[in-house]
């Protein structure tokens, strides 16, 4: 790596630090008030506050990252510009290579990317995400009234769930296929016996166009059933804090199911769209800094807040037209990249003429 290398990575990081320990701090700052009435309310201790914070750093970054980087870009390349380090480069015959602002964000993104892709969600949740509320009083071994969106179109509504018997009681499992209910099997009670679940006391109802089909049941093993007593055990997970991989296989469930996917889909897509949104902040910041050299900090500051401020709100836009199918999902999540993605490859044109 030549001296030069070295030395604009060097700004950058410094400012990309700086940036960041900046706007999370003012999230974190912002979200304590917003959630002040739960610590009250619940008496959550101190000690649970700092740690519930502490591990959302993570996500909170994966948030303020793209306004810490065009900061960054800004802030980095307007100082170069300030002491006239442009045109010394440009007379000793070194073209500036507007992608070198990429240099130590790209590795940083590719780091935080992978990590808040598998584990954080794109509004900063843990996937294992604390919630304050009073505990059930039945306690953690049992869930009651327990909705479960299964495998193969099933629907399993359970009136309690003893996780350590593995046992359930008043079971209701409604299949679905291609938006119709075609059978549904009610269960006084389920037990897992020799890794399956054995149903009793109960009516299997099937429905066609000759209309519905009852027959009573002492016991009833259901083949092909997947779910295994872990899968109740555990809460279902918000869709939000999911995965990219689990997401996917939560959408699947859902056509199994005949549900609608349109939310979903755009939620997808928008795990893959928004950490690129890193990378197409940095063409526009490299563009502006080199437009605008003589910006100091107050100028960087308010670019920096200003673009991200349009650019996530051009994202929130693409993701409500998606959801409301206004757009395809694809469409609707990609919108914000597409729109200043565009903006930006201009942007950087005129500035490569312009040197």
């Amino acid at each position: 790596m030549r001296i030069l290398d070295r030395y604009l990575l060097r700004e950058q990081i410094l400012s990309l630090l700086m940036g960041l320990v900046f706007f999370v701090a003012i999230f974190v700052v912002v979200d304590i008030f917003e959630k002040l009435d739960s610590f009250l309310d619940n008496k959550v201790p101190l000690p649970v506050v700092v740690h519930f914070y502490i591990v959302s750093i993570p996500g909170i970054v994966t948030i303020v990252l793209p306004m810490s980087m065009l900061l960054s870009c800004l802030l980095a390349l307007s100082q170069i510009g300030r002491n006239n380090e442009l045109t010394a480069m440009q007379a000793a015959g070194i073209g500036l290579a507007l992608n070198r602002c990429d240099d130590g964000n790209g590795f940083m993104q590719a780091i935080l990317w992978d990590y808040g892709g598998s584990v954080w969600d794109k509004d900063g949740k843990p996937a294992l995400a604390t919630t304050f509320k009073k505990e059930n009083l039945e306690g953690a071994s049992v869930r009651t009234n327990l909705a479960y969106l299964g495998s193969d179109g099933r629907t399993f509504l359970i009136r309690s769930y003893n996780i350590p018997e593995r046992t359930m009681r008043e079971v209701v499992i409604q299949e679905i296929r291609q938006h119709t209910l075609n059978g549904r099997i009610d269960a006084e009670s389920a037990t897992w016996e020799k890794g399956r679940w054995v149903f009793r006391q109960g009516f299997v109802r099937r429905f066609d166009r000759e209309g519905e089909h009852a027959a009573h049941f002492n016991e009833l093993v259901i083949p092909g059933l997947k779910e295994s007593p872990e899968s109740f055990a555990k809460a279902e997970e918000d869709p939000s804090a999911l995965s990219y991989w689990e997401l996917e296989r939560y959408i699947q469930r859902l056509k199994q199911s005949g549900s609608r996917v349109q939310k979903y889909l755009v939620e997808l897509y928008l795990k893959i769209s928004f950490p690129l949104t890193n990378f197409v902040v940095v063409l526009i910041g490299t563009a502006l800094a080199i437009r605008v050299r003589r910006g100091g900090l107050a100028i960087s500051f308010g670019l920096a807040v200003f673009i991200s401020f349009v650019y996530y709100a051009i994202i929130r836009t693409g993701q409500a037209l998606g959801h409301s199918g206004t757009l395809p999902p694809l469409i609707g999540a990609w919108l914000g990249n597409l729109v200043f993605g565009g903006l930006g490859l201009e942007l950087l044109r005129r500035a490569r003429r312009g040197l």
